[in-house]
């Protein structure tokens, strides 16, 4: 186990991950946070990835598009902690996550991986909680929505747009 960092340089358009450093097709900051894009290169699983970075609500909204048709959720949900340094932003993942379906079935992920990092000293008590937290607020207020992102985040004063016609649907 590892701690999972990520760093997004807007200026340079750069993202990188454990696995190296990636040029990014479109930053776009917004009032909630900021939107990426960028290809996936060589990556078994994922050719091409979008996301909102919600810093202030604690979550990173990913889309993937895979190779193959049956990804089965049409948003992919990360619990982060977000600090931004001038036009770096710093991306600490707090390993619960959330899977939205096409049909709006919640899958629960990675609780497991909670627990070993808090155990592994990865992070502390205070940012579970803040994980657990949001999650909990996230899948509540994803209940009185019937489960639709959109409409929760709508309720909550946001929208968001995906299609920047850059990148492959």
């Amino acid at each position: 186990m590892h701690l999972k960092v990520e760093t997004h340089n807007l200026v340079a358009k750069t993202h990188t991950v454990k696995a190296g450093t990636f040029p990014v097709a479109l930053y776009h900051e917004h009032r909630h946070g900021v939107y990426v894009e960028r290809a996936f290169v060589g990556h078994p699983t994922y050719r091409y990835w979008k996301a909102h970075i919600l810093p202030e609500h604690h979550l990173q909204i990913c889309r993937y598009s895979s190779h193959r048709d049956d990804y089965p959720f049409e948003f992919y949900i990360d619990i982060v902690r977000v600090e931004r340094e001038g036009h770096i932003l710093k991306i600490k993942d707090l390993y619960l996550d959330l899977g939205i379906a096409f049909d709006g079935t919640l899958t629960l992920m990675d609780t497991h991986e909670l627990f070993e990092a808090v155990g592994a000293g990865l992070i502390g008590l205070d940012e579970a909680l803040l994980a657990t937290q949001t999650l909990h607020d996230l899948i509540n207020r994803l209940g009185q929505h019937e489960n639709n992102l959109d409409r929760t985040l709508q309720a909550q004063g946001i929208g968001l747009q995906w299609d920047w016609n850059l990148s492959i649907p």
